[in-house]
């Protein structure tokens, strides 16, 4: 199967346009990269930056399926302007999203609990028991 029918396939399907389709792809990619990684890096800031390595193969895998008939036939070099914008307006499509969130979850404390957990009654020290 065609690489260019399959995602025509799914644009028609969905109903979304491509641009809307590539940030779709690009954050269900880096989201369900946390999730999956979950049990294997217990830090978040490790899962996090693999999950965008992921995110960023996956939109790069994306691009090359797209131009593959021109790169085959003619070379990487013989891509012409408007392909090379094209491809770079889409990887920012998929990927962008999914570096906000990497940049707002590990460098701020927007994501973050503000409140701590305090027991609901409070536990006398040992040495209060006479």
């Amino acid at each position: 199967m065609d690489f260019y029918i399959f995602k025509n396939g799914v644009i028609s399907a969905t109903g979304l346009e491509k641009d809307a389709l590539h940030i779709y792809v690009g954050i269900s990619v880096y989201l369900l990269s946390l999730i999956l990684m979950r049990p294997i890096f217990k830090k978040y800031s490790v899962r996090a930056f693999i999950a965008l390595i992921m995110v960023t193969a996956i939109a790069l895998l994306g691009e090359y399926l797209d131009n593959r008939h021109t790169i085959t036939e003619l070379g990487i070099s013989d891509l012409g302007p408007a392909e090379i914008k094209a491809s770079i307006h889409d990887l920012i499509n998929t990927c962008l999203l999914s570096y906000i969130l990497y940049g707002f979850t590990v460098w701020t404390k927007i994501f973050q609990s503000i409140n701590t957990v305090k027991p609901m009654i409070k536990r006398q020290k040992k040495t209060d028991y006479s």
